[in-house]
């Protein structure tokens, strides 16, 4: 299994700050996903147009892990 390639740091950071831009417009906009789910849709975030999925993903995950990314809440089924 072939390995992603990494990403550099600058890099990172950069896909970090549109990851954060871009939870903030889609809160605004009331959706409760993480940017990386809207990619390609028509509601992506201008912010995140010069990132790779891949890029936006690490970003989400390196966010996260640092605690300044929350996963979104899940709705109960049925409801």
């Amino acid at each position: 299994m072939e390995r992603e390639p990494t990403i550099p740091a600058e890099r990172l950071i950069e896909a970090s700050d549109a990851v954060l831009l871009a939870a903030q417009e889609l809160g605004r906009a009331g959706l409760d996903a993480l940017p990386s789910s809207v990619m390609g849709a028509p509601s992506q975030p201008r912010a995140l147009c010069d990132f790779t999925v891949y890029e936006v993903f690490e970003a989400e995950l390196f966010l996260l892990r640092c605690g300044l990314l929350k996963l979104p809440r899940q709705r109960p089924t049925g409801v």
